[in-house]
């Protein structure tokens, strides 16, 4: 008995340590809005948002153009290339946003989540996602 608690005990400690693996069916059929992109809270004024739905589409919108296409998550790194976009002319800082978004996602980024937040960390920024589902 002594044994089997022991062994659950590390088992636990080992999954708690190096985190739970994300699936796509963690990801999909669920609605984010971008809270923070390198821990610096986005404007407002800028929407910002994206969906992952069935057979792991991806679309939303990157600071004031919309984007859609397919995504891969492969070893924890989410990818999303190509993209399709439209051709909007954006203010400067809803710019600053779209570049940042769409490169973490064309680019790929390590994903985390804990259900409420999606963090998606690039090699050049930390997107900060939060639930905002259409239906709870």
């Amino acid at each position: 008995m002594k044994l089997a608690l022991a062994a659950t005990t590390a088992l636990l400690l080992t999954a708690c340590s190096s985190g739970l693996k994300v699936t796509e069916s963690d990801l999909q059929h669920h609605h984010w809005n971008l809270a923070a992109i390198d821990g610096v809270a986005v404007g407002a004024d800028i929407q910002s948002d994206l969906e992952i739905g069935e057979h792991f589409s991806i679309n939303g919108q990157a600071g004031c153009n919309r984007f859609f296409g397919s995504a891969t998550l492969e070893q924890g790194m989410l990818r999303a290339e190509p993209l399709g976009v439209t051709q909007m002319a954006c203010a400067p800082a809803e710019q600053k946003v779209e570049t940042a978004v769409l490169n973490t996602l064309t680019k790929g980024a390590a994903v985390s989540h804990d259900g409420k937040q999606l963090e998606l960390k690039g090699k050049q920024h930390t997107l900060t996602y939060e639930l905002a589902d259409w239906m709870k």
